[in-house]
């Protein structure tokens, strides 16, 4: 069950006496984040005298706390010397504006010629920060979306990412020119996601096996057929925009997905009007904010 891991072992002091396991564990393996924590706990890789224990168990003295941590795998992306737009980088992060046609990383029909494809040539130790298909990805974001993306240097930064991901607070902005004249100056929808039992390709909002999602928009500016939306996502569900936009009635403009025109204007759009505008956190190391935003490209 734990080969090929690490193991760290440790003993339970008197002023350990009580606390909680999942918090002792935050103390003494500083270099993880409390969701990782969570999920060792959970995959059984904690032990308490040689058992599994639960998050919140309560120490005792002289407890014997064990962890086996698997060493991280390489992935098996191939490296692609393919054009990156890189807005920021430092020693911890990158800063990519992804151009719209390019998928973020392999998957089933999409081996080649995706965005990790290209950061592995660039940045070869990546191959080790992260999952195999996903090294170094803190979020993604559509094929045809266009827009900023965050990428981990190392694990550290990836942790901590992940955490702050899990308490809301990377915020993601996005611009969509959707259908129809939006009535409200702004709002929030707030529907689950999950995936469409008739089009499993598709999401759609649903109670059955789905998962919360809100979105919060604002109207910039209105035409006469269309709206230009800024929104800005408390949750990352996959499709979420285009989801919550079309249950309320306004698609977004060129988005065959989810029953929108491709036209604007008498002009062809070639993909949804779709893009990942700003991008705001904190730096995990320094604890800077760190603001970002890309205009609108111009095959939109």
């Amino acid at each position: 069950m734990h080969a090929n891991a690490t193991q760290h072992v440790w003993q339970a002091q008197a002023e350990n006496v009580g606390q909680r396991l999942d918090r002792y564990l935050s103390s003494v393996l500083t270099d993880l984040s409390r969701t990782r924590i969570q999920q060792l706990i959970e995959d059984e890789a904690v032990l308490v005298n040689g058992r599994p224990s639960k998050a919140s168990y309560a120490l005792r003295l002289h407890d014997e706390v064990s962890v086996f941590e698997q060493a991280p795998q390489v992935s098996n992306a191939k490296p692609q010397l393919l054009p990156l737009d890189v807005v920021y980088e430092d020693t911890d992060l990158l800063i990519i504006n992804k151009a719209a046609g390019m998928v973020v990383h392999p998957a089933p029909g999409h081996a080649d010629d995706t965005l990790v494809n290209a950061l592995l040539a660039h940045y070869p130790e990546l191959q080790r920060v992260g999952s195999e298909m996903r090294p170094g990805i803190v979020h993604r974001i559509d094929k045809d979306t266009s827009g900023l993306l965050i990428v981990a240097k190392n694990t550290a930064t990836l942790n901590a990412f992940m955490e702050q991901m899990k308490q809301h607070k990377i915020v993601k902005r996005y611009l969509a020119l959707v259908e129809g004249v939006v009535s409200l100056d702004q709002g929030s929808i707030d529907a689950p996601i999950g995936r469409d039992p008739r089009h499993r390709q598709r999401m759609a909002i649903t109670v059955k096996e789905s998962r919360q999602a809100r979105t919060y928009f604002r109207v910039l500016r209105r035409f006469a057929h269309h709206t230009l939306l800024l929104l800005q996502l408390e949750t990352g569900r996959t499709h979420q925009v285009r989801v919550h936009l079309q249950a309320i009635g306004h698609p977004i403009l060129g988005d065959p997905t989810y029953g929108s025109k491709s036209t604007l204007a008498g002009r062809a759009l070639h993909r949804q009007f779709l893009h990942a505008y700003q991008l705001c956190f904190t730096h995990p190391r320094t604890e800077a904010m760190m603001e970002f935003e890309a205009p609108l490209p111009a095959d939109l």
